[in-house]
């Protein structure tokens, strides 16, 4: 016989050096655990949607105010540029020019973090003499004109049509930026920009109430805002100064109100113009209430796009301006009792729907280089659902984009910064 161990234990039964599983000390204690990690990813999920939820609550109430100031402010204007009631568009300009620089002074008082091209460290801008006198000045003559110009148009033309005639502005700048060499030429945008004209022809040749002096106005006006961006994208964005659009106001509006101003006394006591008139004391009497509502809402335009702007995505911004340019003329024919032909209702739908192509493209080229359709679904749906490139179907490859496009472009591709050197209004 073998004796025991002492203490009485016996030898293991089982396969030699074999090691017994560790078995939990107490099982409900593992339940418990694995109850509260459950409970706790739960948490975490919902947290997560409720943000979620949130995030796009903030972006889709900006985009709404965003495309609601904008119409109604190009409507509020309409409405009081009217020989029957304000019909002085110098003066309109100069009173939006103080009331955004005051309000925007204030707001700078208040709340600096709505400026970060003045406040951020890692974006912030240095004011000197040569941004101011190089850079704000030519813009703001240039904005001040554009201003004065398209907002006589309205005495002479429908909010609809000029809205259309806004749509070439994309082209005028892409051949501006060719110009001065800050654009690098791409068939693809050269045949979309060339369908945007052919939709734009469109929409004049059927305009029932064509005035020559309203096109006129606003195609001079276009023509001051097409070089101004461009000056801007060589002033600025060249030498590295992005302006967020606050900041941008706060700078430029101040500039514009002198220019405005000064204009105004050589149209009272220099050079009387007809289509330049000049209210007396009576008008301004008479239309203060509306004249102070209209530039708060101009002030607020900009408020909210600087907000959207750093709340949205590039996506989310193009597809605002694309609905607020349908809003706008839409507003034109529901409240203001304009009418549009079928022709310009066909051709402003493909203004928007080739504008909306180019920008998608100019924002995302990567996404693009397979083909239109297969960037459109690539941007919109994502890169798996995107088709592959058909060997029959090959595109010319996209170059590396220089210098500035049109303005919602411009805006979109530093979306990411917060960063928008335009001002709205």
């Amino acid at each position: 016989h073998r004796s025991a161990p002492v203490g009485g234990s016996t030898t293991a039964v089982g396969p030699p050096n074999e090691a017994m599983p560790d078995l939990p000390a107490n099982p409900s204690s593992s339940v418990s655990s694995g109850l509260v990690a459950a409970q706790r990813l739960a948490d975490s999920g919902s947290s997560q949607l409720a943000e979620n939820v949130t995030r796009a609550l903030v972006v889709g109430g900006l985009g709404l105010a965003y495309i609601a100031t904008s119409t109604a402010l190009i409507a509020y204007n309409k409405y009081l540029i009217n020989l029957d009631r304000f019909p002085f568009s110098v003066p309109l300009v100069l009173i939006h020019a103080v009331f955004c620089s005051c309000l925007s002074s204030v707001l700078f008082l208040v709340k600096p973090s709505l400026f970060p091209s003045l406040t951020d460290p890692e974006n912030k801008v240095d004011v000197d003499r040569g941004l101011i006198f190089k850079g704000a000045l030519p813009i703001a003559l240039l904005f001040s004109g554009q201003l004065v110009l398209s907002n006589t148009a309205y005495l002479h033309s429908s909010v609809a049509f000029l809205q259309m005639m806004k749509e070439a502005n994309l082209a005028l700048v892409y051949t501006f930026s060719l110009a001065a060499a800050l654009e690098r030429f791409n068939w693809r945008s050269a045949w979309l920009l060339v369908a945007v004209l052919a939709a734009t022809t469109m929409t004049i040749h059927g305009e029932l109430h064509f005035s020559s002096t309203g096109f006129m106005f606003q195609g001079t006006s276009q023509l001051f805002e097409s070089t101004k961006i461009v000056l801007q994208a060589m002033l600025l964005s060249s030498h590295g100064r992005k302006l967020d659009a606050l900041t941008y106001v706060l700078l430029v509006m101040p500039l514009c109100a002198m220019i405005l101003g000064a204009g105004l006394l050589v149209l009272i006591y220099v050079w009387p113009s007809m289509h330049l008139m000049t209210p007396t004391m009576a008008d301004l009497f008479i239309w203060w209430p509306h004249l102070l509502a209209n530039g708060f809402v101009a002030f607020a335009l900009n408020v909210v796009v600087a907000l959207f702007v750093k709340h949205s995505s590039a996506v989310s911004f193009i597809l605002a301006g694309i609905t607020k340019d349908a809003m706008i003329v839409l507003s034109g024919v529901a409240f203001l009792s304009e009418v549009i032909s079928i022709m310009q209702g066909v051709g402003f739908a493909l203004q928007l729907a080739f504008i909306l192509v180019y920008t998608l493209m100019k924002t995302f080229p990567a996404k693009f280089e397979h083909g239109i359709p297969q960037g459109i679904v690539a941007v919109l749906l994502g890169d798996a659902l995107a088709p592959k490139k058909l060997p029959t179907l090959a595109a010319p490859t996209l170059g590396k984009d220089y210098g500035a496009l049109e303005e919602a472009t411009s805006t979109v591709k530093d979306h990411e910064k917060g960063q928008s050197s335009k001002a709205v209004y």
